[in-house]
């Protein structure tokens, strides 16, 4: 406990380095700094980021993706309705891509994702247990074994709990094949390939709030069930999506959760870290250099009391992002989410935070 605390201390001491791009010049460009790679691959550390085909197309995006991560996790192109529109008609030409430009830059691929509540209308009106059983069988199937030597790890379901609430999400997969559709989805991409980490994602895990605690009990239980029945999980999901102004770090609640999940023998994972500005209005003491102690404590907690597989942020460069769902509020402080670099290219404290956060492990 000691060391721990000494460890907390250490990250709260060190001053944020100067990291911001000062010329018009370079703004235009990649990121001149050193980036985060070489201290993850030194540390032999998964750390990544979702990443879209256009940010492969761009020379300058791609460059800032291959100077700091190791990982990438294909933000759309694996989910069912961009890989199986149709029933039983698959299209891969995509995520192709994305694998072939992790092989080309010797990065791993984190799959994203199987079983999700937003499907195809198709799946949707699917009215029989039988037929969604079967479907779900072919869909998993398909998409994990073409990728069983490029993908080494998947969301296998994503979010099963509703969004602020610890309650289990009313889906097409629960509907018609009950709680144990979580159990059926893992054994089928067990299959697909042993050899795959398979993780169940979920929101809010990090958060403090009774009702986010409530989350956590709930996960457990889901987990703990699925130990029981010998079920092939590897690791938790903490999405780490952060609202500042809203949304504060739980690191004692979210410290027993990790601790919880290590003591059955399952990982956890940071996996989809990002921020947004829309309520900073509620916390007039937030500045730019605050970022960097959010996304350093969710990644240190994580650290210190899990088994923490690797963290993936949900997005590089600002700059190449989709403006947020909030963005044509007027009282919404930016228009998109909050990633590790700017509109320019420049980097936010974010970037020293999680350097900080990686070298103290």
């Amino acid at each position: 406990m000691r060391d721990r605390m000494n460890r907390r201390r250490f990250l709260a001491s060190v001053p944020l380095a100067l990291l911001y791009v000062r010329t018009g010049q370079a703004l235009a460009q990649a990121p001149a700094a050193a980036g985060l790679r070489v201290l993850a691959d030194r540390r032999s550390f998964r750390f990544g980021s979702a990443i879209d085909l256009q940010n492969i197309k761009d020379p300058i995006a791609a460059e800032i993706y291959i100077d700091n991560v190791n990982s990438i996790t294909p933000r759309n192109e694996l989910k069912w309705s961009a890989t199986e529109k149709r029933p039983g008609v698959f299209s891969f030409g995509s995520a192709d891509r994305m694998v072939a430009f992790a092989r080309k830059n010797n990065m791993r691929v984190y799959g994203h994702t199987l079983i999700w509540y937003r499907v195809p209308g198709w799946v949707s009106d699917i009215t029989d247990a039988k037929t969604i059983q079967a479907t779900m069988n072919r869909h998993i199937k398909q998409v994990v074994t073409r990728y069983k030597n490029s993908i080494d790890a998947w969301d296998v379901v994503n979010e099963p709990l509703e969004y602020d609430a610890p309650d289990l999400r009313d889906c097409v997969f629960r509907r018609l094949l009950g709680d144990d559709y979580i159990r059926m989805s893992f054994d089928m991409a067990h299959q697909a390939n042993p050899g795959a980490t398979l993780v169940l994602n979920e929101t809010h895990l990090e958060k403090k709030s009774d009702v986010f605690e409530q989350k956590r009990a709930r996960t457990l239980k889901i987990v703990e069930d699925l130990v029981a029945k010998k079920t092939p999980i590897n690791a938790v999901g903490l999405q780490a999506h952060f609202r500042p102004g809203l949304d504060r770090v739980d690191p004692e609640g979210m410290g027993r959760f990790c601790a919880a999940l290590k003591d059955m023998g399952v990982g956890v994972f940071i996996t989809e870290l990002d921020a947004s500005c829309h309520f900073l209005n509620r916390d007039k003491a937030f500045t730019p250099a605050s970022y960097a102690a959010i996304f350093s404590e969710v990644i240190t907690v994580a650290a210190e009391h899990g088994d923490l597989k690797g963290v993936t942020v949900w997005g590089m460069s600002e700059k190449y992002g989709e403006p947020d769902e909030k963005a044509t509020d007027p009282a919404a402080a930016c228009t998109k989410r909050v990633n590790l670099y700017d509109e320019n290219n420049a980097p936010r404290s974010a970037v020293d935070g999680i350097r900080r956060a990686i070298e103290a492990m």
